[in-house]
């Protein structure tokens, strides 16, 4: 008997201690916010003293990059806190919001896509994979700032989030979503096509929301960027030019015809991005003098097969279509960016030193190899890489000024609207 009641004594210490507890702990929970954000893992680095992914650190040896000897640079916090800095007049910064590629998705690493933020307010999203609208909203940005895309190509890793996206119409973004985009080899191929894809997945959504919310984010505005204009003698074309930016798009070889990258001019700064793509002299040009240039790195073949289960002969073939590390340097020792940076990469802990050990046999300045939610501020003086600390249960940020004259009316109601003898069943609301 006694041991019964000590049993139960014990029971009943553990029960209250396990009550305090989470009376202690649920309203931390809470109010937390990204200062209170812990990194899945624990600071580690590899044999070659490269950072772990997850760990809180930016994958280089160099987070911190000066123009000149002696530089003054801002003092920068550790991390990256959305919404605790403004960028100044003349600063750049690049958020990775998914850093991964052509294989299953994964919590730790989302679909491609990357947030440019510039000190004059503008934001521009360049793809946007699968997985990482999230990361997108948890920057701090309201959505209907989020409404300039870019795309490179059409595989589903560039493309595969834009539904999130776009349903952060009505309450979110009030104005149409632009995205530019080839115009592909014919029009089904082509950025027209794929906006108006989008749009008929979405109808019954659209329908449904037209007579509850705001219509001026219901819809997807094209902007075709000709293809059929690139040539040697016009290697590239101005695709945007407001309010001080300059964004071009070329051409880069990787699958059906349209692919491209984009170069970003700002202020003097410089950022390209040419995702996915075999290595060419020709991007190598179009890349040259960048500030900040991001490319796909790919493993090797064999790592490609162990790690997503395929053949190696199906391996061989993607390969085919993408840059190896060592590749990526002979691009880079032609354009010579103050920064470059690999993105596209099955990030594991075995295979970070043998990246960078591929990359060093042909180039041997600064590089950086992304994870999600990498951080880049970029200046004419210097170059800081961090991590973001993100809250993960982010509300929206203040909207901006809505413009003058936006209507904000809601359309009729659908006429697909549910049966009334279903509607009747419906339990009374409570009062």
């Amino acid at each position: 008997m006694k041991y019964i009641t000590r049993i139960f004594l014990l029971t009943t210490v553990v029960s209250c201690l396990f009550g305090l507890t989470l009376t202690l702990i649920l309203p931390l929970m809470a109010n937390a916010g990204p200062e209170d954000y812990h990194f899945p893992r624990k600071m580690g680095t590899t044999k070659d003293g490269y950072p772990l992914p997850l760990t809180g650190k930016p994958i280089t040896k160099t987070p911190v990059i000066t123009k000149t000897k002696g530089a003054s640079i801002k003092k920068y916090p550790e991390y990256y806190i959305p919404g605790k800095e403004t960028l100044a007049d003349d600063e750049m910064r690049i958020t990775a919001c998914g850093s991964w590629g052509p294989a299953p998705l994964r919590i730790g690493q989302g679909a491609s896509c990357l947030l440019v933020q510039l000190g004059n307010g503008d934001s521009f999203i360049f793809d946007i994979g699968g997985g990482t609208v999230g990361n997108l909203f948890a920057l701090g940005v309201h959505p209907a700032e989020l409404d300039k895309v870019f795309i490179t190509h059409f595989h589903l890793d560039h493309v595969g989030g834009i539904f999130p996206l776009f349903d952060a119409m009505g309450w979110g973004r009030n104005t149409p979503l632009h995205v530019w985009g080839s115009s592909g080899y014919t029009p089904e191929l082509g950025i027209t096509a794929f906006a108006q894809n989008i749009m008929e997945a979405a109808e019954w959504h659209i329908q449904n929301k037209q007579s509850i919310l705001p219509r001026g984010g219901m819809t997807i505005v094209p902007h075709e960027v000709d293809i059929s204009k690139f040539s040697l003698v016009q290697p590239r074309q101005l695709v945007y030019n407001e309010n001080g930016v300059k964004i071009y798009a070329f051409p880069v070889i990787h699958a059906l015809a349209g692919s491209m990258g984009y170069r970003l001019e700002w202020k003097g700064l410089t950022f390209v991005y040419t995702a996915d793509s075999q290595p060419s002299t020709f991007e190598a040009e179009q890349g040259k003098g960048a500030d900040v240039f991001i490319h796909e790195i790919f493993p090797s073949a064999e790592e490609f097969a162990h790690y997503n289960h395929m053949p190696i002969q199906s391996a061989e073939g993607v390969m085919e279509e993408h840059t190896t590390p060592a590749e990526l340097g002979r691009v880079y020792s032609i354009a010579k960016p103050r920064l470059g940076v690999g993105m596209h990469f099955t990030l594991d802990d075995n295979l970070i030193d043998p990246l960078f050990q591929r990359w060093s046999t042909t180039y041997n300045d600064p590089v950086l190899l992304m994870q999600d939610l990498t951080t880049i501020n970029v200046t004419s003086d210097y170059i800081v890489v961090r991590q973001t600390r993100p809250d993960l249960l982010a509300w929206p940020a203040k909207p901006p000024k809505l413009p003058e004259g936006l209507d904000m009316s809601t359309g009729e109601p659908s006429k697909a609207q549910r049966p009334s003898w279903l509607t009747e069943t419906r339990l009374p609301q409570e009062q």
